[in-house]
């Protein structure tokens, strides 16, 4: 708040100074801290002396009810004037907290220290109808000011009340999406949980089954459900293993349900026997290329032809070795190389990873 008075303070001072071409221009404004005093130098270079003098406080009190006042005082700071001079007090209210700020523009009394140019020449003393005129300008200017820089704080307060009203807009949004969010993922878990007991499983979603669950956060949840319920019924059917990962090609969920049972897990099954033969392929392109390079077909050789790691690999085939073998043994031209070759691939047509997972 002192900043921004200090500010605009500053910036009516200079426009004083400019509109009477004199730099002896002072302020007296109102802080959190008191009532302080700011003026500038020779340069235009604003300054702060702090807490206000006596003097001060005596003008500040005198000018109260009124919009302009001129008084002739003794300027003994400034060794550019020898006699008495003039000084415009100017009252306007702070566009920051409407309390009063007064300026002093201190003057020699004649026409020509403001370079204003007379027939009497430059030393034709200021009239009382010339400093009426003098101060109703400099009034009016300022005042221009001073309401320019109002409504300039009351856009910015009307931003900053927009920008608060928005991020907490958005800060709501955000738990009412979260909880939902949570709450769903766990009413899911708990499903899946039951449905292991049911079918003597342990059940589990991948990353991308995840992905899909999130999707219905805050909607109906039966329609999920039945989906998840499907699903395990239908894998717990194919696979033998103890632990089966439900994909999110696995969850078909049906609000008008369009498809007959049959055609839910032909779909099913199409969608995952393609991952898998990309997949395959994937691995047995890399495989060529490796040793047409002339490196030795190794996981990690491979992996680096792949742009994976080759744990991502070893992972691979630890949840798909099963689907795999299927997939092979469907299409003997499938893998021609890897199938002989790559051990990963090798372990899992011949079954060993389904044995060490059931031992």
């Amino acid at each position: 708040m002192n900043l921004k008075r200090t500010n605009y303070c500053n910036e009516i001072m200079l426009l004083l100074a400019n509109t009477l071409s004199v730099h002896t221009v002072s302020c007296v404004h109102q802080t959190s801290n008191g009532i302080r005093k700011s003026w500038l130098d020779e340069n235009l270079l604003p300054h702060d002396d702090g807490i206000i003098s006596t003097i001060d406080i005596e003008k500040r009190k005198q000018t109260k009810n009124k919009r302009t006042s001129w008084e002739t005082t003794e300027n003994r700071d400034s060794i550019l004037f020898e006699d008495q001079n003039l000084t415009l007090c100017i009252r306007h209210q702070s566009p920051i907290d409407n309390l009063d700020d007064l300026y002093f523009v201190t003057v020699r009394p004649t026409l020509g220290s403001l370079n204003i140019m007379v027939s009497g020449g430059y030393e034709t003393k200021m009239s009382v109808q010339d400093k009426e005129i003098i101060a109703a300008l400099c009034y009016s200017v300022t005042k221009s000011l001073v309401d320019i820089l109002k409504q300039s704080e009351s856009k910015m307060q009307m931003l900053i009340e927009y920008i608060k009203h928005k991020d907490r807009t958005i800060s709501a949004m955000k738990r009412e999406m979260e909880i939902p969010a949570d709450k769903t993922m766990k009413i899911v878990k708990e499903k899946l949980i039951a449905l292991g007991r049911q079918y003597g499983k342990d059940f589990s979603l991948s990353k991308d089954a995840e992905a899909v669950v999130s999707e219905y956060a805050g909607d109906n949840m039966e329609p999920l459900l039945n989906a998840l319920e499907r699903a395990a019924s239908f894998k717990a059917e194919v696979y033998d293993n103890s632990q089966i990962e439900i994909d999110d090609t696995d969850i078909l969920v049906k609000h008008d349900a369009p498809e007959t049972t049959d055609a839910r897990q032909e779909n099913i099954l199409e969608k995952r026997h393609s991952k898998i033969i990309a997949y395959l392929e994937r691995l047995e392109d890399a495989y060529n290329t490796t040793v047409e390079s002339g490196q030795r077909p190794t996981a990690v050789n491979i992996a680096e032809t792949l742009g994976v790691s080759s744990a991502s690999i070893t992972m691979w085939f630890k949840k798909h070795s099963e689907d795999a073998r299927r997939a092979c043994e469907a299409n003997v031209n499938l893998c021609a190389n890897t199938r002989r070759q790559f051990e990963p691939l090798k372990e899992a047509i011949a079954g060993k990873r389904n044995i060490e997972k059931s031992a």
